[in-house]
């Protein structure tokens, strides 16, 4: 497979939509698909206002702004796949609902053509074994907000092909982004572990939250604390993603209850307005961190070492290749196994 000509992408929530605008800034054409006409309305509206805000700043002309959403069309059904080179979905991360996806993308995509998965913690095998390509099946991993950041996790299943991988190497590029090729999505393993023994540590010596997440920046190479961080990602989508890798991988994931009692209470994070920091939290004066918030940002950054030495060690990822997703996709300023942060 040569340059994709046509991308179809299922899924028109956030995630969705800015996979199709880095698609189509990338003068690719795409079909953004999404069984609700209201979520394919708000993922339209996403792209052109990414657009909006880049002519607002100069960064792009009004006629480039046109030209990228002209790029994407829209549909609820698999009938616009029939002539589409990758088929990418960005649904929510629930292995039966990609499952679903995933067989409707097979059955009308080209026989040549790409099938990938945005999951950040499912199990590229697991998906590939419902399909009839499995050897065409990978995951492409975009890190939010995907029309800015440059990371690209290229996920190699069991029965993923040489050559799709080096497919999917070309597309990321040819998407001006940075990939990474990796077995089984080690930056959510090692980013997941990291925030499981932060909170597991908080629940144990009652820190708190705000103090923590500041000593998890003073400590450094994290940008942001583990509290604002969940909050960052989507509570009920973090329950979801730990749960699976918990499952996978054992109680060195535990956390200790604490996001599934923020998601049952309703906090989401801030997409609800709050969640394990209330709204305007960050706008507070920064609390002078605690030995208990210290201990949580030890324990941040043990569990981050432990996970990324695990997936060096498995072959999963080289070291270096573990920094730069680091890095790239999660704004560290060096790789867990480069710093020695919390010391």
């Amino acid at each position: 497979m040569g340059a994709a000509r046509r991308v179809a992408i299922v899924g028109a929530g956030v995630m969705g939509a800015e996979i199709a605008q880095a698609v189509a800034a990338a003068r690719m054409n795409v079909v953004l698909v999404d069984a609700n006409a209201e979520a394919l309305a708000h993922g339209r509206a996403h792209i052109e206002a990414i657009g909006a805000r880049r002519v607002k700043r100069g960064r792009l002309s009004e006629t480039e702004a046109s030209a990228i959403l002209g790029r994407v069309a829209t549909g609820d059904g698999a009938a616009a796949f029939a002539d589409c080179d990758v088929g990418i979905e960005a649904v929510t991360e629930r292995l039966e609902v990609k499952h679903a996806v995933f067989a409707q993308l097979d059955a009308a995509l080209p026989p040549g053509a790409l099938l990938a998965s945005n999951t950040s913690g499912l199990s590229i095998t697991a998906l590939a074994e419902g399909t009839g390509r499995p050897d065409r099946v990978l995951g492409l991993h975009f890190f939010n907000p995907a029309s800015v950041m440059r990371l690209v996790e290229v996920i190699r299943g069991a029965h993923t092909s040489d050559a799709a991988v080096d497919e999917g190497l070309a597309f990321v590029e040819a998407l001006g982004k940075t990939p990474v090729v990796v077995r089984e999505c080690p930056v959510n393993r090692v980013l997941c572990r990291a925030l499981s023994a932060a909170y597991r540590e908080a629940e144990a010596n009652g820190a708190d939250r705000l103090a923590a997440d500041a000593a998890v920046v003073a400590a450094g190479p994290a940008p942001m604390g583990a509290f604002a961080l969940g909050d960052l990602i989507g509570l009920d989508t973090l329950g979801h993603i730990i749960r699976d890798l918990r499952e996978a991988y054992g109680d060195r994931f535990d956390d200790a209850g604490t996001v599934d009692a923020e998601v049952a209470a309703g906090r989401l994070g801030a997409k609800s307005g709050g969640g394990f920091l209330p709204a305007g939290a960050g706008d507070a004066p920064e609390p002078v961190p605690d030995d208990a918030a210290r201990a949580v940002a030890a324990a941040y950054y043990a569990g981050a070492r432990d996970e990324a030495e695990r997936c060096r060690d498995e072959g999963i990822a080289a070291e270096d290749d573990i920094a730069t997703a680091m890095v790239l996709g999660c704004g560290w300023e060096a790789g867990p196994l480069q710093a020695n942060p919390a010391a």
